[in-house]
């Protein structure tokens, strides 16, 4: 590290009981590796955060690490007896607009989002993608040395004592879009496919660039949280394939699925999260994936809701394909009036049917329902 990008970072004292995050790292382990654990995972975080403006997030370094360890602390003083795991979120520090700022797209700041680019830099494949960089280099490109130096002040401040996440580095579909937009890439599917997976092959390099830089900065891959719901070494990568629905599953398979498992076959299998809609039909291309370790319980299922009968059917492909559910079992959406009935709400019995084969029980909420599931948690594996 140079003198110049020494970050004059305060140093953060940490005291949360490091045995308890040994214990809830091993039974997360455990439980992807297809080994019997004593509980549910149960990852809580009690309500009441604060939060800090995405600004401030983005471009405050001392403020941004003084936050997040707060919440972390925060998390452990509340609910000590959950599996949370801490680690670094570097999802301000350049947002979704990470990769494209290698590329040269302008990367915005909001107080109320996450940074984000709204230029397109490709508006025709044939003209402009011969004049994308084959090679990113993000020592020096875009958001590239801002990311280096904020990976460093968080692991100065903390000797290292907190894993650092991957940035928002999004999927290889994910960044074209933001580098050409969807509707003009979904057209160029269709009439110029040659070109399209010209462009999924130089965003899928920048992602692996991006990753092993990240590795570099940190100075040791063990630093390094590749998946947030499992911040520990062997987590495997996280791909955020937010756009699946807008495309049909053939067309995810020619032009997706080929990127996303190079990534996956890269750096050690993974974790697959989409806001969906996917389930039923795109559950499909999901699946296609191989060494997929975890993937996100689907934001939507049918009307805007979650059935018993579709989560089940859900737990049932995932356990077939040797995949661990991760998220919420339920949802209070207020817009749903037409499907309230059918809403999912977590008992022992459902527990048990979801958990069996694999099942991270991530939740939120007050302190006394956190204790209450805990309890379920507990009982679904006996």
């Amino acid at each position: 590290m140079s003198k110049a990008e020494s970050p004059t970072i305060s140093k953060q004292k940490i005291r949360w009981d490091k045995g308890r995050i040994e214990e809830s790292r091993n039974r997360i382990r455990a439980l992807i590796q297809g080994e019997t654990v004593d509980r549910v995972p149960y990852p809580f975080i009690p309500e009441g955060a604060t939060w800090l403006d995405y600004e401030v997030q983005a471009l405050d370094d001392e403020k941004f690490i003084e936050w997040r360890v707060a919440e972390m602390h925060r998390v452990f003083d509340l609910f000590p007896e959950g599996d949370y795991l801490p680690s670094f979120t570097n999802v301000p520090c350049g947002g979704q607009g990470i990769v494209p700022s290698l590329f040269g797209a302008q990367i915005l700041v909001e107080k109320k989002a996450p940074p984000y680019n709204t230029d397109r830099i490709i508006g025709d494949l044939e003209r402009d993608l011969p004049k994308l960089p084959e090679k990113v280099d993000p020592e020096t490109a875009g958001w590239g040395p801002r990311l280096r130096r904020r990976i460093r002040a968080c692991i100065e401040a903390t000797d290292g004592q907190i894993p650092i996440q991957v940035a928002d580095h999004q999927s290889p579909y994910g960044v074209a879009t933001k580098l050409i937009g969807n509707e003009p890439l979904m057209m160029a599917m269709f009439e110029t496919p040659e070109l399209v997976h010209e462009l999924m092959t130089r965003v899928t390099d920048a992602i692996a660039e991006l990753v092993h830089a990240i590795i570099r900065w940190a100075g040791s891959r063990d630093l390094v949280a590749f998946c947030p719901p499992l911040p520990f070494p062997g987590g495997g990568l996280v791909l955020y394939d937010d756009y699946i629905s807008v495309i049909t599953p053939d067309l995810h398979s020619e032009f997706c699925l080929p990127y996303n498992q190079r990534l996956y076959d890269e750096f050690g299998g993974g974790h697959f999260h989409t806001c969906g809609p996917y389930f039923p039909r795109y559950l499909d291309a999901a699946l296609l994936h191989k060494g997929l370790q975890t993937m996100d319980i689907p934001t939507y299922m049918k009307g805007l809701s979650r059935r018993r009968e579709d989560m089940l059917e859900l737990r049932r492909r995932s356990r077939e394909a040797g995949i661990v559910l991760n998220g919420s079992l339920f949802a209070q959406d207020p817009i749903d009036l037409v499907h309230r009935e059918n809403i999912v709400q977590p008992d022992l019995e459902f527990l048990r049917q979801m958990a069996d084969g694999g099942l991270i029980w991530g939740d939120g909420g007050p302190v006394e329902l956190g204790k209450e599931r805990l309890k379920m948690a507990k009982a679904a594996v006996q």
